[in-house]
């Protein structure tokens, strides 16, 4: 993967390797299983047939309808969500995967931190909390919201389901925290614990954006795991999206993981 003009981390090597086998193990703590086939790794979480997703590990451009029937076989007939991480092979099986029905999803890039961490500079009449059981309702709806660009309130079930997951993962080691404008739940973050911390959540809702609110809890976050000496903080985004160039500015400069993912629609 390129980082042509970027700053690497000093571990940069490593990084690659332990982001990429993130996704080709089981994760029994947050009720996910991984399973080795013949064209990948076939992850999911028993009893959610939203989570079905294929890991390819080789090309298999002649083999595009044989890897559909296998995936139905072990998943059913959902909605299947086939991750190619290898930009080589990308470049031809990208292109099969949509002629065979194939919807393209996006790509993520996964950014780790370079670098002494940015300031915290506090902000007048905000605070931040780390989210337990208390103010997991609280977390979901901000980050329901931020993430859905509305102020509609989500579901109950949504809700409801986005709860479960934070809980799962607060079990396995991730943490949460909440900022608030006063009395106001406005934005959020969610990472992995660890020697490399995963930031995967950061919404901020609709009304309390261009504050600053973003940034405090990351830099807070930045300058944790400074203090704690873990190897590395990712982050995961969208390359095409316009945060991904306030994250570099940021120090999160070097590209340790990249997939483009395909969504294979069910059989109607």
């Amino acid at each position: 993967m390129s980082t042509t003009g970027n700053i690497r981390h000093p571990h940069h090597d490593l990084l690659c390797a332990e982001v990429r086998s993130w996704y080709r193990a089981s994760a029994p703590e947050l009720g996910y299983q991984v399973v080795h086939r013949g064209f990948g790794f076939y992850g999911r979480e028993p009893g959610n047939p939203h989570s079905a997703r294929i890991l390819v590990e080789r090309p298999c451009l002649n083999e595009i309808e044989e890897l559909q029937v296998d995936a139905r076989e072990f998943f059913g007939n959902v909605e299947i969500d086939i991750w190619v991480d290898d930009h080589e092979t990308d470049a031809t099986l990208g292109p099969a995967l949509l002629r065979a029905g194939c919807h393209l999803r996006g790509a993520t890039i996964y950014l780790a931190h370079v670098g002494a961490p940015p300031a915290v500079n506090p902000l007048a009449n905000v605070s931040i909390e780390s989210v337990n059981a208390t103010l997991l309702k609280e977390f979901a709806v901000v980050k329901l919201k931020g993430f859905g660009n509305t102020e509609d309130p989500p579901s109950v079930g949504r809700v409801a389901q986005e709860m479960a997951s934070r809980e799962a993962e607060l079990r396995a080691g991730g943490r949460c925290r909440l900022a608030r404008v006063g009395d106001e739940a406005a934005a959020i973050i969610g990472y992995y614990e660890g020697n490399d911390r995963l930031v995967f959540n950061l919404a901020t809702r609709v009304p309390f954006r261009n504050l600053g609110l973003a940034r405090l809890l990351l830099t807070t976050v930045l300058r944790d795991a400074h203090q704690r000496r873990c190897r590395s903080v990712i982050i995961n985004t969208n390359p095409a999206d316009t945060p991904v160039n306030w994250y570099r500015r940021l120090g999160f400069t070097d590209e340790v993981y990249w997939h483009r993912s395909y969504l294979s629609p069910p059989i109607r």
